[in-house]
């Protein structure tokens, strides 16, 4: 622990505060990590070692940690200690944006890979969702995405070739598919998406960097363009422990 850090735990608490002394301790570490006093994937000291240097006994502490661990600030791993979690992605389900555009608009910088780019005849599924006939031809477009090179999800996105035109890689590697289709005067204007819980198979853990059987977020997205055409049909999966999608709900 540096000078500064153990400095700074002295604010943690308030004496002239009435709340429980495990919260105000809980609330102490988090004011802590969110001024990035301790960044993303450092370790906190012990429980012994916290409680001598607060003052306080090593109950209130594990309670104190216990509380952060389930906000997610915490994770805390069998004999290696407690470290601060990776920041969370909050997304909003109100706003139609794609994925580069949104990690851009969080200081994050956008990346990832292509893992496959075919031409080819659209599953039922896919003829379904872009209203299309099953003896048409489609770009079905897999991808890995990143944000700060941390892998985040994996999209399918299927969109048809009579509207879109044809792809390459070097159009999308790294690059925002909108921003692509923008540029062909195609605006995605509406979307109608579907969002379930999941878990992580083989390769879904291998490409996001996650055990077997880690919760995922599933979408299931359908893009309407500006003229009313169904403009893409996207499958994706994210990250449970990166990835919050939020709702505002009004009377």
């Amino acid at each position: 622990m540096t000078p500064q850090q153990l400095e700074n735990f002295q604010t943690v608490l308030d004496s002239s505060s009435s709340a429980p002394m495990y919260l105000q301790v809980s609330q102490g570490l988090q004011r802590l990590i969110q001024q990035n006093t301790f960044p993303q994937g450092s370790a906190l000291p012990g429980e012994r070692d916290l409680a001598a240097m607060l003052g306080v006994s090593r109950v209130t502490v594990r309670q104190a940690l216990r509380l952060l661990e389930e906000q997610g600030y915490l994770i805390r791993r069998q004999g290696s200690g407690t470290f601060v979690a990776p920041r969370r992605i909050v997304q909003p389900l109100s706003a139609l944006t794609g994925f580069s555009e949104d990690m851009r608009s969080r200081g994050l910088t956008p990346g990832g890979r292509v893992l496959s780019l075919e031409r080819t005849r659209p599953s039922p599924q896919e003829a379904m969702n872009l209203g299309v006939s099953p003896s048409s031809e489609v770009l079905r477009l897999r991808r890995l995405r990143t944000a700060d090179a941390v892998p985040l999800a994996i999209e399918t996105s299927t969109l048809p070739l009579e509207l879109v035109g044809p792809l390459t890689i070097p159009e999308v590697e790294n690059r925002s598919l909108y921003s692509r289709l923008r540029e062909r005067g195609l605006e995605p204007d509406r979307a109608l998406q579907h969002l379930r819980a999941t878990a992580a198979d083989l390769e879904a853990a291998e490409l996001l960097d996650v055990e077997i059987g880690s919760a995922l977020l599933a979408t299931e997205r359908v893009t309407w363009a500006a003229s009313g055409r169904t403009l893409e049909y996207a499958r994706s999966l994210y990250r449970g422990d990166r990835y919050d999608f939020i709702v505002q709900l009004t009377h």
